[in-house]
């Protein structure tokens, strides 16, 4: 398991059951390592270009606009992980540009 030391990770019931786990250690709140993060951040620049008023607008413009990213961003995003993590390795766990 791995988690990032959010706030809710770190209640006594979640860390008496991650007590019994093998959890990788992980940088606390590290979007370096989270190519996930950076396409959501590319969606979420693409949503609010548009002036939605309601939540059945809101979920019609992330349903078109996450049809609009090319597969070609996740394959780059993946494709950066080494940089990303010798970034990250580099900085001692640290953030980095990425």
């Amino acid at each position: 398991f791995q988690h990032d030391n959010d706030p809710k990770h770190t209640t006594k019931m979640t860390t008496a059951l991650l007590r019994k786990l093998k959890v990788m250690e992980w940088p606390s709140i590290s979007p370096d390592l989270k190519p996930l993060e950076h396409l959501l951040g590319i969606l979420k620049h693409k949503v609010e270009k548009h002036h939605v008023s309601n939540v059945q607008q809101l979920h019609d413009v992330i349903i078109e606009e996450c049809k609009r990213i090319p597969a070609t961003n996740s394959a780059a995003l993946v494709n950066s992980m080494p940089r990303m993590i010798k970034a990250v390795l580099n900085n001692n766990g640290a953030n980095t540009k990425y």
